[in-house]
């Protein structure tokens, strides 16, 4: 009994001196992207699930400060005005439902998420420097010179804190000339780097010629468990597909409409656009983060031209088809992290650059699929452990 009890002091002795090391993260928060929160909620969890203290950074600039920006680090005011429709979109619907989307974000958010206070200005984060051991960039297209912002190149800490990137994605497969400088100089504070997709590791090594590895989108590196648990099941009768798009274009409710007849299924949308609420299906507007990930867990198939919803296709062994969202043409295209995803798993036929392509057949060995998304998952879980375990040595 006395020896048992011996232990126990011994051991909450050993805990109580053991410093745990605290991560700050930045990431997007506030875009009302459902793969956007759910890609920070995860890189949050697998931090929390291996011991360390994490935060978020509630950095929620306002409509004021976005402005300043675009002017200042002279940004695309056609993806900014793209940005602000798709905002403005989000009020085209019944206002009630328009009110529970907005809500189910807030409460997720809430619910799942460690934040900070709320910063809106960039001056106002520079307080956070000294306060953590290790701070963490997210992933998504943060690095987007379309849509530069300094703050999420962590240009607010000090020169002595320890940044590092989390699967970073530029989004684009060039860096305009005008911008290479700058961008070179806020990579090069970093402690290590990874990217997301296979244009940034080409992006890094011209910017700062170093060799930095690709890793997996942070939605990959939680099991499918746990999405499957976080997921709510939709109140839809019958079989249906999943329609998820970010953008709208003309072919888009034709190519919908053709696979949901494939399936012999209902169409069931998420809008995003104004011109989404005049498609001929069922259009669910007030969906929350969990809502759409039983939206296409429980669907026959998905269509979209959203990275995440092709990456939770293939998380929940879903039929996908990939529309392309830009013009491979355009400096700002951003289908370099579909074609990286596509080519990662083998699943190049899911992309639909013509009607016809929706009725190749999809052949997934989900079995070999799903190992291949553990193998590379395991990497990049071992990569980042590498890295903080590097902190934690110099502690």
């Amino acid at each position: 009994m006395r020896e048992g009890f011996l232990k126990n002091i011994a051991n909450y002795s050993i805990k109580k001196w053991i410093k745990i090391m605290k991560i700050a993260i930045l990431t997007w928060l506030y875009n009302g992207n459902y793969g956007t929160l759910l890609q920070a909620y995860a890189l949050q969890s697998f931090l929390k699930r291996e011991g360390y203290d994490v935060s978020n950074i509630n950095y929620k600039p306002s409509a004021i400060e976005k402005a300043k920006n675009l002017i200042k680090c002279h940004n695309s005011f056609s993806l900014f005005k793209e940005k602000f429709d798709g905002y403005l979109s989000k009020k085209q619907g019944q206002p009630e439902l328009l009110c529970q989307r907005n809500k189910a974000f807030e409460q997720f958010l809430s619910k799942n998420f460690n934040l900070t206070k709320q910063y809106s200005k960039p001056n106002e984060l520079t307080e956070l420097s000294g306060k953590y051991d290790a701070y963490i960039c997210g992933s998504d297209q943060i690095w987007s010179p379309m849509l530069l912002n300094p703050v999420y190149y962590f240009n607010f800490l000090s020169e002595n804190e320890r940044r590092y990137a989390y699967a970073c994605s530029f989004g684009v497969s060039e860096i305009p000339s005008k911008k290479m400088k700058i961008i070179r100089e806020y990579l090069e504070k970093f402690v290590e780097i990874s990217v997301r997709e296979k244009t940034g590791v080409k992006i890094v090594k011209t910017l700062t010629g170093k060799n930095v590895p690709m890793n997996v989108d942070p939605t990959l590196l939680l099991e499918y468990e746990e999405w499957n648990e976080l997921a709510v099941g939709p109140r839809i009768n019958g079989r249906y597909v999943f329609a998820y798009f970010l953008s709208s274009k003309k072919s888009y409710e034709e190519i919908a409409n053709r696979v949901a007849q494939k399936y012999n299924c209902e169409l069931v949308l998420v809008p995003t656009q104004k011109e989404h609420y005049k498609f001929n299906g069922t259009i669910i507007q007030n969906a929350g983060p969990c809502e759409w990930l039983g939206l296409v867990k429980n669907s026959c198939a998905v269509v979209t031209d959203s990275f995440h919803g092709s990456i939770f296709s293939l998380i929940f062994k879903k039929d996908f088809y990939v529309t392309k969202r830009f013009d491979d043409a355009s400096v700002k295209s951003q289908n370099s992290r579909i074609y990286t995803l596509l080519e990662t798993y083998g699943c190049e036929d899911c992309m639909v650059s013509e009607i016809q392509d929706i009725d190749k057949k999809h052949d997934f060995n989900w079995e070999a699929l799903h190992r291949r998304m553990k193998i590379n998952a395991s990497a990049s879980r071992e990569w980042l452990n590498t890295c903080l375990k590097g902190v934690s040595d110099e502690a």
